[in-house]
């Protein structure tokens, strides 16, 4: 072989290998049951992985039963707190393993890159469906995803040619973080006065608006009694309770005001209910779990367009979809 033709068969192997862009959009369907999101992606060892679509979860994730035997798992110390930390009374600090996955949908490849591997087990009862694990943020802040709840689709584009929609819209400021989207709320509680929160679009969550306790106070609630309408909901810790209680008003960023009557009531944490966040975890990572989460019974009526590189998300209401 010339000595030329051998320097490029070397560079060929020492230089990093890279995806093209992804030029035009790819359509996804969705399966949207019992107020949550499931996807239908392949892994090239795994093979089909039915995921929550969860930007509530930092990471992507994988029941432990499906990649036992398949996959190779390392143990993993760091990547283990944030994703866990959802709601319920159940250990918030686990083992967790980690393994490298390549999700496809036909030839397209959407996500490389490092899984979290815990167990899961329990959770498709509950859920009654279905569920091999989590499509986490992780996977969102690759793309410029649009999110039709009314024809249960995901449209990805890339990043670099993401626009607002067309026809009315409302464009939201948001918190990138690396464990999620934060939006800035004002909260108008009946008779009282508006209070400003930071409020975690969570796609894994069927609920309408869930506040931690600093909000029972303006709610008018006791801080240890119940006084309103019992609620029971769980995540990946395990159950947990709150008191169901009346909104006048929400307010995402000054941009979409929504109808009181279809939010009437919200759900406001017991103790115990969010995960503690300490300081050495990061500022972002305390402000995820300090204000609440918007959950789907809320999201599901606007179409989202999730753009990283304005850091804005789009909303269009369902009945202009």
């Amino acid at each position: 072989m010339p000595p030329a033709r051998n320097l490029i068969l070397l560079l060929a192997l020492l230089l990093p290998c890279t995806l093209p862009a992804q030029t035009a959009p790819i359509t996804l369907p969705l399966d949207y049951a019992g107020r949550h999101l499931y996807l239908t992606l392949t892994d090239d060892h795994l093979g089909p992985l039915n995921l929550m679509l969860d930007t509530g979860f930092q990471h992507t994730s994988l029941a432990a039963a499906v990649v036992a035997g398949k996959g190779q798992v390392h143990t993993s110390f760091w990547q283990r707190s944030m994703s866990y930390n959802g709601f319920g009374t159940g250990p918030s600090r686990r083992r967790y393993q980690t393994t490298a996955i390549t999700l496809r949908s036909g030839s397209a490849t959407l996500f490389t890159g490092s899984a979290l591997v815990a167990d899961f087990n329990g959770l498709s009862q509950q859920f009654g469906h279905r569920l091999d694990g989590f499509l986490g943020w992780d996977f969102f802040q690759k793309w410029c995803a649009t999110l039709d709840y009314a024809h249960a689709r995901l449209t990805l584009r890339d990043p670099a040619h993401c626009t607002a929609p067309s026809g009315p819209y409302a464009a939201l400021r948001a918190q990138w973080t690396s464990q999620g989207l934060l939006l800035p709320a004002a909260l108008t509680f009946p008779d009282g006065p508006a209070i400003k929160a930071l409020l975690h679009f969570d796609t894994g969550s069927d609920i309408t608006l869930l506040l931690n306790t600093q909000f029972r106070t303006p709610a008018g609630l006791d801080q240890k009694s119940a006084t309103a309408q019992e609620s029971h909901g769980f995540g990946v810790n395990g159950r947990y309770t709150t008191d169901l209680v009346s909104m006048a008003k929400i307010d995402l960023d000054g941009q979409l005001q929504l109808n009181p009557g279809a939010y009437a009531m919200v759900a406001i944490a017991r103790a115990g209910a969010f995960a503690t966040v300490h300081w050495w975890e990061g500022p972002s990572a305390m402000k995820i779990n300090r204000d609440g989460i918007l959950g789907n019974a809320l999201l599901d009526r606007f179409r989202w367009t999730f753009d990283p590189a304005a850091r804005r998300i789009y909303a269009v209401p369902a009945a202009e979809n």
